[in-house]
């Protein structure tokens, strides 16, 4: 039972962290087109965070942010 709440915790947790890194993207987005540049420009590509990975970095980037 432990397990299952920590799972929706996590899942919980996640959420809402998507969500605010998509308000932080569309805040930046609306900053660069008001400084003059087109919204495409500056933005880089991310790996697609979806897939699983196994390095200790990103395990302790990914649960602690650093």
């Amino acid at each position: 039972m432990v397990k299952d709440i920590i799972k929706a915790i996590d899942a919980l947790k996640n959420t809402a962290v998507a969500r605010c890194r998509e308000r932080i993207e569309e805040a930046a987005q609306k900053a660069r087109v008001l400084r003059g540049g087109s919204p495409a420009e500056d933005e880089k590509k991310h790996p697609c965070s979806s897939e699983p990975q196994c390095g200790v970095t990103s395990i302790l980037k990914r649960r602690h942010g650093l």
